[in-house]
């Protein structure tokens, strides 16, 4: 189980290395990824909190999985906050009536999310 989730972890931190990265530096391709995603409006200035949010939400998770290769209740905590983030942005495209290939990637991030959530849980 150990060597499953340092896998997994891996696995998601190469999105949410990135991730994070380009909501704290509002790096612009990064923004218009988030926005087209999210239609909030983050192209045009606006909800821009947003950003910063999600920044300290990926750094503190990343932080977390990490510290959960050894400690899984740390696990638990950092993949639960990501399933939740890249759950919402599934919410959101899914409201916005965004289909098929659209949803790959974030039912992806959102599926590996929950695989380190799961076992670290399993983990306990």
């Amino acid at each position: 189980m150990f060597v499953l989730g340092a896998v997994l972890t891996v696995l998601l931190l190469l999105e949410v290395v990135p991730s994070a990265l380009a909501a704290l530096t509002r790096f612009g391709p990064g923004v218009e990824r988030l926005d087209s995603l999210t239609r909030l409006g983050l192209r045009q200035g606006r909800h821009l909190w947003v950003l910063t949010g999600a920044g300290v939400l990926h750094t503190a998770a990343t932080a977390a999985v990490l510290v959960g290769i050894r400690h899984p209740a740390y696990g638990v905590a950092g993949a639960g906050a990501e399933a939740l983030f890249f759950g919402w942005v599934l919410l959101r495209q899914l409201r916005a009536g965004d289909r098929g290939r659209e949803l790959f990637a974030y039912g992806l991030f959102t599926s590996w999310s929950l695989a380190v959530l799961l076992v670290a849980a399993l983990r306990l």
